[in-house]
């Protein structure tokens, strides 16, 4: 097996997976906002609403301030989704430049957890939910090849059944034949390529 991706290169990675589901949101049309997606329960509008709130979260664990888990259903942004994204990815962004973040144990919803950890999650989170939101609105979607290798060597090196009996991810679909490393990892995450 792989080993993760843990250092510097974390910082590229997330810069242009939050690129390129920045280009998605920018492209949602609001008559759209409600549409389902491949996350079940939320719609596009909450699915944003999700990833400010996962891009500022992540960012105040790095940054060492007590994050607050959210505790209820992500809400629709509305207009404002792109203009808040775009806030959350810069102060999540400057949270892990900083100096040996990445390699410190910081606080996070499961204890004190490595810099690279959290920075892995966020990638995670920020590339999948890319690629929900595209999926949902049939938009393109191209995330960063390396990201997309980095996710699935974070993904793969943990205990499967766990993140499956946690609710993280539905149970593996079937990748096709000859699939991208991005369809794989959507199948891995219990999403239909």
């Amino acid at each position: 097996m792989l080993e993760p991706v843990r250092g510097p290169e974390l910082i590229g990675l997330l810069e242009r997976s939050f690129a390129a589901t920045s280009a998605v949101l920018k492209a949602v049309p609001p008559q759209r906002r409600d549409d389902p997606t491949p996350c079940e329960g939320w719609t596009v509008g909450q699915l944003g609403g999700h990833l400010v709130g996962g891009a500022t979260y992540f960012g105040r664990s790095a940054a060492g301030m007590a994050p607050d888990l959210p505790t209820e259903e992500p809400r629709s942004l509305g207009d404002d989704t792109t203009a808040a994204f775009r806030e959350a990815v810069e102060f999540n962004l400057a949270a892990f430049r900083r100096p040996g973040v990445l390699d410190a144990d910081h606080g996070f919803v499961f204890g004190p957890t490595p810099g690279w950890v959290i920075a892995s999650i966020s990638l995670s989170e920020v590339l999948l939910h890319g690629w929900d939101l595209a999926r949902a609105l049939d938009l393109p979607y191209s995330p960063d090849d390396g990201a997309v290798d980095a996710v699935l060597r974070f993904q793969m090196q943990g205990s499967e059944d766990q993140l499956r009996a946690e609710g993280m991810f539905a149970p593996a679909e079937q990748a096709p034949p000859n699939a991208t490393p991005l369809q794989e990892l959507v199948a891995f995450t219990g999403r239909l390529p």
